[in-house]
């Protein structure tokens, strides 16, 4: 099997050289055979998850530039619990709601079923009790890694987990070189998305009911809807919600009794939405005639309610997905910290049509 490599690289003495010499990685040999670096590493690991010609495809490729993981790597691997940690501080009743968590804990069991890995969960209360539980499980070496949600500024988690030494994934949606894995989803995408779809229907009167602001993530979604919207023409009012049906239901309820009321409301999540949506039946305002409602993440709810909402579909089981095999990656060697989230897609329904 020859390969070629990248101008400015070789393979001598098993290292891949790019003006200066470096370790070849997972991430070279998934490159070259333009396969996923997950089905390198279970070619690497002996997993089940790819075919027997990829698998050798994979070990040909590592022989030939001579890989080989880095001692620590191979004794962090032999010591390995093969469990990662979730725990996730936020009220257990809006998390069995919320289909953003369900279905991303759906598809972080599916991909740890299929390398023979387990996930350990805990949900705790909002005053620091996290904290706790993310010492405890580390110190008593009870998993490899963890997956973050809901980053703040100034997260104590990081700092805590970088203290003890265990790695950590954080599904975010920023890229700050903090020496952290991150799985980032793009606001910016997001917010195409959905401006372009409303001002492509007349909308110039628009408002968004956010998450809380207490979110990394939720602050960046306003900034950027709101630079988004200004180099479109486009007034959007922002108000801050909190993820609750209940909450939702009041902000849209306040929204339509104003004299000059929104044509289109986004909503931070699915539930919300959904509230939105019932307020305006109760209230006898037409959807979409008379405001169009859209939700900023996709589910089951959001498919099912009639009318159907426009949502984006942010992929959040394939999203779980590529948050455990990043970590797994970090956990046994990999040096690329960063990957990008798959990309949403719009789904257009019923919901929104255009402006009155």
């Amino acid at each position: 099997m020859t390969t070629s490599l990248a101008d400015g690289e070789n393979a001598d003495d098993g290292r891949a050289t790019t003006g200066r010499s470096r370790r070849v990685t997972i991430s070279d040999l998934a490159r070259r055979l333009q396969i996923s670096k997950a089905s390198v590493s279970y070619a690497l690991n002996g997993r089940a998850g790819v075919s027997e010609e990829t698998r050798r495809r994979v070990l040909d490729l590592a022989e030939e530039l001579g890989f080989h993981p880095n001692s620590a790597a191979v004794a962090l691997s032999a010591s390995r619990t093969r469990t990662i940690g979730i725990v996730i501080a936020r009220d257990p009743a809006l998390i069995s709601t919320e289909a953003f968590y369900m279905r991303t804990l759906v598809g972080i069991e599916q991909y740890l079923n299929e390398v023979d890995s387990s996930l350990l969960l805990r949900l705790t209360g909002e005053h620091g009790e996290d904290l706790d539980v993310l010492r405890r499980w580390s110190r008593q070496g009870r998993v490899d890694g963890f997956i973050l949600f809901d980053e703040h500024d100034d997260d104590p988690r990081i700092p805590l987990l970088k203290e003890l030494g265990v790695p950590c994934v954080v599904v975010s949606s920023n890229a700050p070189d903090d020496s952290v894995g991150r799985l980032i989803s793009s606001s910016e995408e997001t917010v195409e998305l959905l401006l372009d779809h409303l001002v492509e229907l007349g909308h110039r009167n628009i408002a968004h009911i956010s998450g809380p602001f207490t979110f990394v993530h939720e602050r960046l979604r306003v900034q950027v809807l709101q630079e988004q919207a200004e180099r479109r023409g486009v007034a959007v009012r922002q108000i801050e919600g909190s993820y609750r049906y209940d909450d939702g239901a009041e902000l849209t309820r306040q929204l339509l009794a104003d004299p000059d009321p929104p044509s289109a409301i986004v909503l931070g999540n699915d539930l919300m939405a959904v509230a939105a949506l019932r307020v305006a039946m109760d209230l006898g305002t037409a959807v979409p005639a008379e405001v169009s409602i859209l939700a900023w993440e996709d589910s089951p709810l959001c498919e099912l309610a009639r009318p159907g909402i426009t949502a984006v579909n942010q992929k959040t089981m394939e999203r779980g997905r590529a948050a455990a095999d990043l970590l797994l990656r970090i956990v046994t060697g990999e040096t690329e910290m960063h990957e990008e989230a798959p990309p949403g897609e719009l789904q257009a329904r019923d919901s929104s049509g255009p402006a009155a």
